[in-house]
């Protein structure tokens, strides 16, 4: 993967006072297979001299304004520094950005406001905003760090997730009952199992199976995309497996039992939003598997992809899929009327849901003080009885 970056995190002396800021987080990415860094500074491609005076975004103002310490409106400078650093990720085929954190060019999030007294209020860079809206991810090195630590912790030896291109690049995720994995080929005979089930397509909003091609087609084209995985039961002692107390390092799996990933929401134009998708093969429902692995996909979402938004939908009449959603904690937005067809062609309204990285973090402290959470923290016990 190809990402953009602050130069000056790769000490690059390019700040306005001609110094650098040189970032740990963004050395490590300097280490990593399959990663490859497009340093880019934005008011250096833009003509701005290094030094420079500070300059601040006007957080008063709705429409961008960006003033220099001596009073001089540099906001057209900041436009064309924008633009120019826009040239140079499309250049580098760049999907994600790595920028300095609460500059008037690269902040993500937040800003300083104006008034030069150091006061950070919420927004964004010149350069970020434009970034964002022709589709770039951008993140700050505080986020780069909190993700590379979250991935490094929970799988010491894969690619982050936030550089996955593809589902087989994803690291593994497991649960107490589920091993979560990139679907290949050699399971096109398991997903064609339950993907010709005519139950499982009409809720989920896809078309059955006919022959296994169609499974190996859904592999190439929909299960190789990156946050995408397969639902795979361990298999504990019990049931075959190594070791006396049904826990080994490396679980033995059954067959693909459905899938459940995060994938673009046609409805949002947010680059930080993907969307819960799933589906689950009908002899595993009502065993709770879809809350378990739902659970585990939203937390890897925002811990590991930093994403600032999760986002759900359902079809009117699939119950189970609403029970879902509703344990792990989305709140309803409302009902799209009318909004897709459904495989035998009538016009279907979707109910939707969103949770919000704060709200998830929110409930998972008050987990974590008080005992489970009866919303989003459900004992297996209550899960298995769904």
């Amino acid at each position: 993967m190809k990402i953009a970056i602050s130069s000056c995190l790769l000490g690059e002396p390019c700040r306005y006072d001609g110094r650098s800021c040189p970032s740990e987080a963004a050395r490590l990415l300097q280490g990593l297979d399959g990663v490859e860094l497009v340093p880019v500074c934005p008011e250096v491609l833009g003509g701005l001299p290094v030094p420079r005076p500070p300059s601040e975004i006007d957080a008063a103002e709705r429409v961008l304004r960006v003033t220099s310490a001596e009073g001089a409106d540099v906001t057209a400078a900041f436009m064309a520094s924008a633009q120019a650093a826009l040239e140079a990720v499309g250049e580098g085929g760049c999907k994600l950005a790595v920028l300095k954190a609460k500059s008037p060019s690269c902040g993500c999030g937040l800003v300083y406001d104006g008034t030069f007294s150091g006061t950070l209020v919420p927004g964004y860079g010149a350069t970020a905003r434009l970034l964002r809206t022709e589709g770039v991810r951008v993140v700050d090195e505080e986020q780069l760090a909190a993700v590379l630590a979250s991935s490094a912790a929970r799988h010491p030896d894969a690619l982050p997730a936030l550089f996955a291109e593809t589902s087989a690049a994803c690291p593994v995720l497991q649960t107490e009952r589920l091993v979560l994995r990139a679907i290949g080929l050699e399971d096109a005979e398991d997903v064609f199992a339950y993907c010709s089930d005519p139950d499982v397509g009409a809720d989920a909003g896809w078309p059955v199976h006919r022959t296994i091609d169609d499974s190996r087609a859904f592999i190439e084209a929909v299960a190789c995309e990156p946050h995408v995985f397969g639902v795979f039961e361990k298999l504990f002692a019990a049931d075959g497996a190594d070791g006396s107390d049904g826990a080994v390092s490396e679980p033995r799996t059954g067959p693909c039992i459905g899938s459940v990933g995060l994938i673009p929401d046609p409805q949002r134009r947010n680059v930080d939003a993907l969307m819960l998708g799933y589906s689950l093969a009908k002899p595993a429902w009502g065993r709770g598997y879809m809350t378990e692995a739902s659970r585990e996909v939203i937390r890897y979402g925002f811990e590991e992809l930093a994403l600032g938004l999760i986002s759900c939908t359902h079809y009117l009449f699939n119950d189970r899929s609403r029970r879902v959603i509703e344990k792990c904690g989305f709140e309803r937005e409302g009902i799209i009327h009318a909004a897709e067809p459904a495989p035998d062609g009538t016009m279907q309204d979707l109910a939707t849901y969103y949770l919000t990285r704060v709200s998830w973090e929110e409930a998972s402290r008050e987990s974590a003080r008080n005992g489970a959470n009866p919303k989003l923290w459900q004992s297996t016990q209550e899960v298995r009885a769904e």
